[in-house]
């Protein structure tokens, strides 16, 4: 059965008790002898030396979760090889600066990608562009440290940058064709609407009324005159029910029978001849069509082809357009990052924080886990996992998104 592993604090009181016998031994080391001729004189040891880190960290992000503007959200997932695919650019860089247990660590991440569609619709292109920087800048604390690793707090902000841009080509040869389309349906309903009315009936109600009125108009003397002989109104006699009550209060020797008559005459000449008056009039519209349509085509051809221009003009307006959206925040956060070495080539390292706290975004928090190699005494390689969520929310624009996968690194040490 194997002994436990040392603790760190253990390892850390060792090295104290360790550095301190060697202090004391130098410090005798370089005491003059009081026999020799000749000192020697030992140059002074610097306890702790500044040490750099460079690395390049490559990250193969799937990216899942919420985006949204204004209301209208989106869920969307991109896969590692989607971006790979679409992927124009990218970049990364970290590093570190270290005396003692003081250290000064940043790093940053650019990607650009971009796509297009194609359709054979109004809109030919749609284009689309996407750049994204992630930096982090941090100060930490080496809490603990000994042979078999280190323990590290850490403090710092994170700087998100996300940029997105759609362009949009108008198809002009597709937007002619609907906009002459479109004035061509929309004259064939109204010729429709128009067929639908009932000009019998309109023709009747409008001949009724100018017939009753021009007959009224050229009796009105005669009911207006009384005779010089003294007679009954004898044609009111003629009357009955509704009609003679009318002829009863009339004073001209018609006795009111008139304006009752007139209303039955016009109905039956109307009615007995509208049929065939409605006929005459369709020929001679019909006969009059044949001549107007000739002069008056030109004129609603070029009113057509007027509208369907300013149809045509103003969808391409509409649709050869640009919209970008440029979105950036700082957030804050804290966390711990540690090594634990498995033997002297080979280690695992991890590093976890959570911020925002409502300051830039509402939360985000990132893990990262790895296994390293420390190939000779100044490179490393780690192959790991990194995962990274932030909730951001403000102007009506959402980024409830997650970020993870793969994490390749390679580094120097001087």
């Amino acid at each position: 059965m194997k002994s436990p592993m040392p603790s760190f604090s253990r390892y850390s009181r060792a090295i104290a008790v360790a550095l301190l016998c060697a202090s004391s031994a130098i410090s005798r080391a370089g005491t003059p002898v009081a026999d020799s001729k000749e000192t020697k004189e030992v140059a002074p040891t610097e306890a702790d030396p500044w040490q750099f880190t460079l690395a390049m960290p490559g990250w193969l992000a799937a990216t899942s979760g919420t985006i949204g503007l204004n209301g209208i959200n989106s869920q969307v997932y991109v896969g590692a090889d989607t971006l790979l695919k679409h992927l124009d650019m990218t970049g990364s860089l970290s590093a570190e600066v270290r005396k003692g247990r003081f250290g000064i660590y940043g790093d940053m991440l650019y990607v650009k990608a971009s796509d297009s569609v194609y359709t054979d619709g109004l809109v030919s292109k749609a284009a689309i562009r996407l750049d994204q920087w992630l930096a982090n800048l941090e100060v930490n604390y080496r809490v603990l440290e000994g042979p078999k690793g280190y323990l590290d707090l850490r403090a710092g902000v994170r700087y998100t940058d996300i940029y997105s841009k759609l362009v949009t080509n108008a198809n002009y040869s597709a937007i002619n064709q609907a906009s002459t389309q479109l004035v061509d349906d929309i004259s064939a309903k109204v010729r429709e609407r128009l067929s639908e009315l009932d000009l019998k009936s309109r023709l009747k109600a409008i001949l009724e009324e100018r017939i009753r009125a021009r007959i009224t108009s050229r009796l009105a003397g005669l009911e207006a005159n009384r005779p010089a002989l003294p007679i009954p109104p004898l044609a009111g006699g003629k009357l009955s029910g509704a009609e003679a009550a009318r002829a009863a209060g009339a004073t001209g020797p018609t006795g009111g029978v008139v304006a009752a008559e007139v209303d039955d005459i016009v109905r039956t000449a109307i009615n007995s001849r509208l049929d065939e008056l409605a006929a005459d009039l369709k020929a001679q519209v019909a006969a009059t069509t044949a001549v107007l349509k000739a002069a008056a085509q030109a004129r609603i051809d070029a009113l057509k082809a007027r509208i369907a221009g300013d149809i045509a003009s103003a969808l391409k307006s509409k649709l050869n357009a640009s919209a970008s959206l440029n979105e950036r925040w700082v957030d804050p956060y804290v966390g711990f990052a540690a090594r634990y070495n498995l033997s002297k080539a080979w280690y695992l390292t991890g590093k976890a924080d959570i911020g925002g706290f409502g300051l830039g975004s509402e939360l985000t928090w990132q893990a990262y886990g790895a296994l390293g190699c420390q190939v000779t005494r100044f490179i490393f390689v780690e192959a790991g996992y990194r995962y990274l969520y932030t909730d951001y929310n403000h102007g009506g624009f959402v980024y409830d998104v997650t970020q993870s996968g793969a994490q390749i690194t390679a580094g120097i040490t001087f």
